[in-house]
């Protein structure tokens, strides 16, 4: 996979507090920004032209953090084209279920 000189990758990270953990580790190696929506955040990082490998490094670091925080896959975009990177397997016991009452008796 190419990627020129200067273009991003665009990683869509559910909620905001991930999306700020995964600026924070990309941050010494690339520049990276984070722009917050509604329904998903994007964590931004640039390529280095004068890298060799950056691309591939990059893709590494970041499935490494997706096993790390149990993501099991996130979404990003190179060149105009989607894909899906899968890491890991989802930690069930992290999810919490909603309280929900039970119904008073008649």
């Amino acid at each position: 996979m190419s990627c020129e000189p200067g273009r991003s990758v665009r990683f869509e990270i559910p909620d905001l507090a991930s999306a700020a953990r995964l600026t924070r580790q990309l941050g010494g190696r690339w520049h990276v920004s984070l722009q917050e929506g509604l329904s998903v955040n994007v964590v931004a990082a640039v390529i280095q032209p004068n890298r060799k490998g950056d691309l591939a490094v990059l893709l590494r670091s970041v499935e490494a953090w997706v096993e790390k925080e149990s993501l099991v896959a996130i979404r990003y975009a190179l060149d105009g084209r989607e894909y899906v990177l899968t890491a890991g397997e989802a930690d069930w016991a992290a999810l919490t279920a909603p309280f929900v009452a039970e119904p008073a008796a008649a």
